[in-house]
């Protein structure tokens, strides 16, 4: 036996100790992860690892959905939306065998990423000391 890898324990404590918006990028970037996996297995053929990688990324993308509770906001009816039309596309990809439809949602998602990276910038400007409340 072997030593003990670092990883699940410094994953853990990132999780616990970064901001909302730090989890929610976190999230955004694992899930464009498994869609790039899910895009490589369908150019090479493996339908199965393909499927696997996309109920990946659509699992993260249903708790992202399901985490918008019942708060009744225009921001959370955009992203409600943003992440229905991904789904709906992952969906395609997945039962069609859809490089397109797997492209679209990939730069979709990539879109928000970079609008919560443009979120967690400004936080870092408003507390130049990088202390979260």
């Amino acid at each position: 036996m072997g030593p003990k890898q670092p990883g699940p324990q410094y994953l853990k404590t990132m999780v616990e100790t970064a901001s909302a918006v730090g989890n929610i990028i976190a999230l955004y970037e694992r899930s464009l992860f498994h869609l790039r996996n899910a895009r490589e297995s369908l150019v090479a053929g493996d339908i199965a690892r393909k499927a696997e990688s996309l109920r990946k990324a659509m699992d993260i993308l249903y708790y992202l959905d399901n985490t918008l509770g019942s708060v009744e906001s225009e921001a959370t009816h955009i992203l409600h939306d943003s992440y229905q039309m991904l789904l709906a596309q992952l969906s395609l990809a997945n039962s069609e065998n859809s490089p397109k439809s797997l492209a679209l949602a990939e730069k979709w998602l990539a879109g928000l990423l970079e609008a919560w990276q443009g979120i967690a910038s400004a936080e870092k400007d408003q507390d130049p000391a990088g202390q979260s409340p």
